[in-house]
């Protein structure tokens, strides 16, 4: 059905800006008639419904291009992570079946490796652009004869997203075409996604945080502006430039974008700037909100899986002071087609104000982990999806997200969570960015540990650090040693900070 819906967008708005590349911008019915066309070349190659089709590229046109082509034809769609190894790759091609795999010319030593670790596995291969690995180009299935669009059932299966490739065996979250369909709605209407407006892309297209964007700008017959190379200059004049109107930046990026002078006047166009994929302090918010008040923001909290954001926190929620103000630290409300509960470990409601593991039922939660039906029946029990994440829901139904489960500190016996510490620590004028982890203490079971982010010329130190905390939160919740650093925490791909790494880093 989601291809159904990609068909209205082409014929409505045929005339409006699809993709907007540099110097290049493609129309709704030209880039439809692309993307339709390289569909039938897909079937000619072989593709029939439910046959696996991996995308290893950059956030480009050609990119989305193909995965709306894969979506027509009534193909899986298996993106793949740029950033993993080739050997983590080769086995997400095994994992899933992929028989057809695109690749373009920014990951075309990968691809290589890859290949050369696949062999004959794989039936076909498509080289996206010039230069590309590919034993067929995009050019050459654009040149096929169009197709009907595939009338998928609401339960098949659309896509297998790959998550926790970095950190071990790789899950892949089986999406339907009913959860991508009924979210692509959500999200249009939460992100206030319009014919008019105009998405600047940030997050990569291979994760879900970039692609349910996508596909509320298609489903609107918006705009999508893409960007040669991500760098913060790039970002805001492409901005200027292009006229955005909507955008999306991690926490990581943020932080850069605002040591740009009138950053404020580079973002005059952009009327809606949500956030999410990653936790942001109320620091960093409050210092966005104050330098760009015309900005209307947007958080919104979900997974990978239930293929986007399940909770939105819509403008009006985001005030600096009044009633309204105590919702700025929340992920706000349920979205129209989910609902969320607080559990204890024996899966019983916690009330209102008490802290416990989120838990999410609703249309768009994944079907389960493809061939892992041990890990699914843990993560699924009931319909209900278990996030993995601790949150607190107040009385008006508003959710907080306090921590990962798996990185809550318990310290003494007190368990402590680490957002709630970073977000004091960030209050700082001299931190930057900072992550909270827990280390093993044979006094107190793990101790809490801070790795700060100074500007060069910061004088922080650990007496004055751990006073400030003092001054904001409970004695045990402060940190107990620290690292003072000016390099980059690890990030993902999508700008999470990879705490893993660090907790190997400061461990040994």
């Amino acid at each position: 059905m989601f291809a159904q819906a990609l068909a209205r967008t082409v014929r409505t708005f045929a005339g409006n800006p699809a993709t907007i590349d540099g110097d290049t911008t493609m129309s709704w019915g030209e880039f439809g008639d692309r993307f339709i066309r390289i569909a039938g070349g897909l079937r000619d190659l072989g593709l029939q419904p439910g046959t696996r089709v991996a995308v290893l590229a950059a956030t480009t046109p050609d990119h989305l291009s193909v995965m709306y082509a894969v979506s027509w034809a009534g193909g899986v769609l298996v993106p793949l992570n740029t950033r993993l190894a080739p050997m983590e790759l080769r086995r997400i091609l095994d994992q899933s079946e992929t028989t057809i795999f695109a690749s373009d010319f920014r990951n075309r030593s990968t691809a290589e490796a890859v290949l050369r670790e696949t062999g004959d596995s794989l039936m076909k291969t498509i080289g996206m652009d010039a230069g590309a690995v590919g034993a067929t180009s995009l050019d050459v299935l654009e040149k096929a004869d169009r197709i009907e669009a595939w009338a998928a059932e609401l339960s098949d299966l659309a896509a297998l997203y790959y998550t926790g490739g970095t950190t071990g065996l790789p899950k892949g979250v089986m999406t339907s075409d009913g959860a991508i369909l009924t979210q692509s709605l959500n999200s249009a209407a939460d992100l206030y996604v319009t014919e008019k407006t105009n998405y600047l892309h940030a997050p990569p297209l291979f994760h879900m945080a970039a692609a349910f964007i996508a596909h509320a700008c298609a489903l609107s017959g918006a705009a999508q502006t893409f960007l040669p190379e991500l760098t913060p200059e790039n970002y805001v004049r492409t901005v200027k430039d292009k006229g955005v109107t909507f955008i999306t930046l991690v926490p990581t990026m943020l932080v850069d974008m605002l040591t740009i002078p009138n950053i404020e006047n580079g973002f005059k166009t952009v009327e809606y700037f949500a956030y999410g994929t990653a936790p942001i302090s109320e620091a960093l918010l409050r210092e966005v909100m104050d330098r760009c008040p015309h900005l209307k923001f947007i958080q919104v909290y979900g997974q990978t899986e239930c293929a986007g954001p399940a909770t939105v926190l819509h403008p009006e929620h985001h005030a600096l002071s009044g009633s309204m103000a105590a919702k700025l630290t929340t992920a706000g409300i349920p979205n129209r087609t989910h609902e969320i509960r607080v559990v204890d470990p024996d899966g019983n409601t916690v009330p209102n104000g008490s802290s416990g593991e989120v838990l999410i039922r609703g249309t768009g939660v994944m079907m389960g982990y493809w061939k892992q039906p041990d890990l699914t029946a843990d993560t699924l029990k009931d319909g209900w999806l278990h996030t993995g994440d601790v949150g607190i829901m107040d009385d008006d139904g508003f959710v907080r997200i306090v921590d990962r489960l798996k990185d809550m500190i318990i310290t003494g016996g007190e368990n402590v969570f680490s957002g709630e510490v970073e977000n004091i620590i960030a209050h700082h004028p001299d931190v930057k960015m900072c992550a909270v982890i827990g280390l093993p203490d044979e006094k107190w079971g793990e101790r809490i540990h801070a790795v700060v982010v100074m500007g060069e010329e910061a004088s922080l130190d650990f007496e004055i650090l751990q006073a400030h905390c003092r001054q904001h939160i409970a004695g045990y919740k402060c940190p107990r040693s620290a690292s003072f650093i000016t390099d980059a925490l690890p990030i993902s791909a999508v700008g999470k900070v990879r705490k893993d790494l660090l907790r190997k880093q400061y461990t040994n």
